[in-house]
């Protein structure tokens, strides 16, 4: 009994850490994929505020 135990908290182990990887990688793409957003957004309406526009 106590192999299956070891097993089972093995294996919750690892899938904890490994949700929290996805959750972590996640969020730092919604950051990185936001920022680039705003750059491009910017960059496009740069010249247009020189002329007053």
């Amino acid at each position: 009994m106590k192999k299956v135990e070891e097993k089972a908290l093995i294996l919750s182990t690892f899938t904890s850490v490994l949700l929290s990887f996805a959750v972590v990688i996640g969020v730092i793409s919604f950051i990185v994929l936001k920022a680039r957003q705003l750059r491009d957004y910017k960059d496009k309406w740069k010249d247009y505020d020189e002329c007053g526009v």
